[in-house]
This record gives structure tokens, sequence and C-alpha cells, in this order.
């Protein structure tokens, strides 16, 4: 018999942080939201950021560029910026988009 992962894909605590922010702040996430939050939350910014990539790669969340246009993310994306070691708030200038949950 097949036993189910009932394991998170993410960061459970970090994801319940970002969806009590979208729904305190009623607006989507920037990169400067995030910035924010890790400061405020003595976290990582590279944590928030691999949720809201796994988040979105499961579709749980979407990101839109600051074009309007929704992105695809996928597993490439992020082993693609993890390739360079940790991230950092530097690796949030590629993201000027927002983070918004599926609905």
């Amino acid at each position: 018999m097949q036993s189910l992962n009932t394991e998170p894909l993410w960061d459970e605590g970090i994801a319940s942080f970002l969806s009590a922010a979208y729904e305190s702040k009623q607006q989507p996430l920037s990169a400067s939201d995030l910035q924010k939050f890790a400061g405020e939350q003595a976290v990582r910014v590279g944590d928030l950021l691999e949720t809201l990539f796994l988040m979105v790669i499961y579709g749980s969340w979407h990101y839109v560029d600051a074009q309007g246009n929704a992105q695809s993310v996928d597993e490439v994306a992020l082993d693609e910026l993890y390739a360079k070691g940790r991230v950092g708030a530097d690796d949030l200038k590629d993201f000027d988009g927002v983070w918004i949950p599926a609905i």
C-alpha cells in the first residue's frame, strides 16, 4: 500500500504569516513588504521568498510581474535562485511584481 506524504510542501508558519499579512493589508505583497517582514519577524528574506515560490508552484499563490502579467514559477526557477547560494534582500530586485493568494 502506498502511503501519502502529509508533510507540508513549504514552511507552514511562514505561509500562515504571509496569508495573515495579506489579509491585514488587503493588497498584494511586494518585495518591499517581504523585506519589512523579514526585519520585523527576524526571518531570512530567502525563507519568505522560498515559501512564496513553493506556494506559487503548487497553486496556492500567484506571482504577477510589474506589468500585471501572471508569471509561472517552477522548481527550475527556484533552483536557479538558490544556485548562487543563500538568497538575500538583493535577490528581491528581480521580483518587482506582487504576490497574491489564489482565490
